[in-house]
């Protein structure tokens, strides 16, 4: 097996004259050769041992110390010698300050442990740090053009667990950031297959070490093997839900929250309507499997509230066979932090691929550009530069990262973020043909029966402006007068139910609003043939359509572009209308 990618890494920058890096991410694993694992560090420094280096250790609480460098005694050690066990962190950092400089004649190798304490990031300002951090940012950052370092040959690596080393000591002008992946699938097959050679392997039946393998990308080693300890201590088979749970909890951990981990349980099979969803997204599982190089990397799914958005997220990942990373609030108020968030998140999805990232009301968890610069000190441009940047990697990423947004608000979305997003698929108000093949599908889902044909409402549902949860709401109360009616709970729901529960509903939301949504989600529609309607051959209008459809649609079922610009334009003065209204 080929080494790890970070790995490479490290060994590229320490070979071609770096004087240092800073590692970070999943640093606190375990590291697999020669059929033994070790702490990932320990695999390190008994590397950089072997290849000459006199490796040494410092952490803040302890001090410094030999690493990986077998029995040698501290006091013969011409470098700890010199400097007393006891001293603080910034008098040690300047014992080595002293020593770096001077000639020697071997080669040095430190690892600064939990380099984040001695260097953190200051959260809006430098002056909020203490004077000893600001001391050791200072020598810190004199190292990396000390020409004694670099001619004899010394390497310095950062250990940062919470990836928050100070901004002057990163990237370019900084020590190059390595950060350490999570193990691959073939990486975690040789560790299970360690563990299973040692014990009998306590997995329940028909589950095999390869499928555990596959299963459990985004778990450490670490956490595999503790998995299994606790499965033989509790004499318990190890079970796919059990490391689906670790998988969850694990990954939530590791980025601190920013995202969930969804593993969906249903698929396109229990969706209602949404033909041409269900059409495109079948399409492109097939691209998908047979490696087509043109598969989009970034979906939009815009339109009005309730119309199964989120649903259809969950089904997509389900019909992919991959995870659902649900990106969180990754905004926060200190400077520097939400772009951390988002690096975080980026990192997680390539460890995590193949993978579905869905961002969630996109046009306000990323926010918007502004010509005159954004209110939050740039981080919105910042945010959504690194972001398009990442989309746009078609090299390394299609295929492997689904980007889904989904969005109720589609006119206040940044247009060059729009752009991104290689397809665009409109969700609207259901037509009376869906509504008429989405109530059983949604009756099922509660576990009701309609009794009679619920068609012969249709009509009382075609002169309603009505979204699938609406429809959802009307069935629950249907389903309520049945009970009351029968005098028992679970009674099947008949059209007189319906049609009272449809005279008794009202709706919570502005129709005109809805409307405006809906066509500027029609409007940003990718190609023609993914409108709702268009998998309808012949059409029907009546059937078809949503009544506000009806007149921006020629014979063929294509919008009039016209005919939807005037119409957004009344409406966008009808809704402002009603808005000076409320001020008045």
């Amino acid at each position: 097996m080929s080494p790890p990618r970070w790995l490479r890494e490290f060994e590229r920058i320490r070979k071609s004259g770096g004087s240092g890096l800073i590692l970070t991410w999943n640093v606190n694993d375990l590291m697999v050769e020669d059929q033994e694992a070790r702490p990932l560090l320990h695999f390190l420094a008994s590397h950089l041992f072997q290849e000459g280096y006199r490796v040494y250790r410092m952490t803040p609480a302890i001090g410094i110390g030999p690493f990986g460098m077998g029995n040698a005694a501290r006091a013969s050690d011409p470098l700890l010698a010199q400097i007393p066990p006891e001293e603080t962190p910034e008098r040690i950092l300047r014992a080595l300050d002293s020593v770096l400089r001077n000639p020697r004649d071997y080669r040095i190798a430190l690892f600064i442990d939990y380099a984040e304490h001695m260097a953190p990031t200051s959260v809006g300002s430098n002056a909020l740090l203490a004077q000893a951090q600001l001391m050791a940012i200072e020598i810190l950052h004199r190292w990396l053009n000390l020409p004694s370092l670099r001619r004899l040959g010394d390497f310095i690596i950062l250990v940062s667990y919470e990836d928050q080393v100070h901004d002057l000591l990163r990237g370019l002008g900084g020590y190059p950031v390595v950060p350490v992946d999570l193990p691959d699938e073939e990486m975690r097959r040789q560790f299970l297959s360690r563990l299973a050679g040692s014990e009998r392997f306590p997995l329940e039946p028909g589950f095999s070490v390869d499928e555990l393998a596959r299963i459990s990308g985004g778990l450490r080693l670490r956490d595999l093997e503790t998995l299994v300890a606790q499965a033989r201590a509790e004499g318990q088979p190890l079970s796919r839900a059990w490391v689906r749970e670790w998988k969850a909890r694990a990954i939530r951990e590791m980025a601190r929250d920013l995202v969930e981990v969804v593993e969906p349980e249903v698929g396109f099979e229990e969706m209602g309507g949404l033909a041409h969803v269900r059409s495109y997204f079948r399409r492109l599982r097939e691209r998908l499997r047979t490696g087509d190089p043109g598969v989009p990397q970034a979906i939009l799914l815009a339109g009005v509230p309730g119309t199964g958005k989120s649903y259809t997220v969950l089904t997509l990942a389900r019909e992919l066979d991959y995870p659902v990373l649900v990106m969180r609030n990754i905004r926060e108020r200190w400077v520097g932090a939400s772009e951390r968030n988002l690096e975080r998140v980026l990192r997680l999805a390539e460890t995590l691929a193949p993978c579905v990232i869905w961002i969630d009301e996109v046009d306000q968890a990323l926010g918007q550009r502004s010509v005159a610069g954004s209110a939050d000190a740039g981080t919105s441009e910042r945010m959504l530069a690194r972001l398009w940047e990442f989309m746009g990697d078609t090299t390394r990423r299609r295929g492997r990262i689904l980007w889904v947004a989904t969005t109720n608000r589609p006119d206040l979305l940044d247009p060059a973020t729009v752009d991104r997003f290689q397809m665009v698929l409109p969700f609207i108000h259901p037509s009376p043909r869906e509504i008429r093949e989405l109530l059983p599908v949604l009756a099922r889902r509660m576990g009701r029966r309609l009794e009679g044909d619920p068609g012969t409402t249709l009509n009382g549902f075609r002169a309603l402006l009505i979204t699938i949860r609406g429809l959802q709401e009307v069935l629950v109360r249907a389903a309520d007068l049945a009970d009351q009616e029968a005098g028992k709970m679970g009674a099947p729901i008949r059209p007189e139910h319906l049609r009272a529960a449809l005279a008794d509903y009202k709706p919570n939301f502005n129709p005109l609003q809805h409307e405006f949504i809906a066509l500027t989600a029609l409007r940003m529609t990718s190609f023609q043939s993914l409108l709702p309607w268009r998998c309808r051959h012949p059409l029907d209008p009546e059937a078809d359509l949503p009544p506000y459809l009806i007149s921006l649609v020629d014979e063929e079922g294509r919008l009039i572009p016209e005919r939807v610009e005037e119409r957004l334009l009344a409406l966008r003065q009808q809704l402002h209308l009603e808005l000076v209204g409320r001020w008045i």
